[in-house]
């Protein structure tokens, strides 16, 4: 966390913020204000915002190490760098158009169909940010975890099956589950809600080459 860095193809340098899986969410320089984007912290906890996300490997291979500038303590509160990329992740389930009518009726569920019992995300609440037909981001909603202190992962994927369900009726569908970290939403952690792979990793898979054609 911390580590300055440049790409190849831009003099503005980029900051990490947190890393987890072989992922690296960052902040980058704005020239015209001569301060990192996210500086502002008053200002960060008044709107959403979204981290830039490369892969490790991509940072290793292509960008230049600058210098360290470490995370404030501000900072490391705000955008919490302890919590897990993605959460949720799952191929057996998909998202239903009807949600589960508690917790414990979406855990019967991902133990019949022989889904990983997740682990917990150790945060008070998080802001979920369902997907819509043609695959675009709806409103954050905000949600709290039952006991206060940390969502098991029955707990969060339930309630995002329920914010997600509307919108699954709706014709919104993508392969498996998975719930992946975005950014921050008026000062809380933000989550997006997606299949069993992120957003990123599917433009990956998108762009790679298909067998036969080099």
């Amino acid at each position: 966390m911390g580590a300055v860095l440049r790409w190849p193809h831009d003099d503005r340098p980029l900051r990490v913020i947190a890393h987890d899986r072989g992922v690296v969410m960052y902040d980058t320089w704005w020239p015209h204000l001569g301060r990192w984007g996210l500086a502002d912290l008053g200002e960060v906890k008044k709107r959403r915002v979204s981290y830039y996300v490369a892969t490790a490997s991509a940072l290793t291979e292509k960008a230049a190490y600058v210098r360290s500038e470490p995370l404030t303590k501000d900072e490391v509160a705000l955008h919490r760098p302890d919590l897990p990329f993605a959460v949720g992740q799952c191929e057996v389930l998909s998202w239903p158009a009807e949600a589960p009518e508690s917790t414990e009726a979406l855990a019967r569920r991902r133990r019949a169909a022989g889904g990983p019992e997740g682990e917990a995300l150790a945060v008070s609440e998080v802001y979920l940010l369902p997907f819509g037909p043609k695959g675009r981001e709806r409103a954050g909603v905000r949600v709290e975890a039952d006991n206060g202190t940390s969502f098991s992962w029955d707990e969060l994927v339930w309630k995002a099956a329920v914010i997600q369900a509307p919108l699954v009726r709706a014709g919104a569908s993508v392969p498996g589950i998975g719930i992946y970290r975005s950014g921050v939403y008026r000062g809380v952690p933000a989550y997006y809600l997606w299949g069993s792979q992120s957003r990123l990793h599917d433009q990956i898979a998108s762009q790679a080459p298909r067998p036969g054609t080099g």
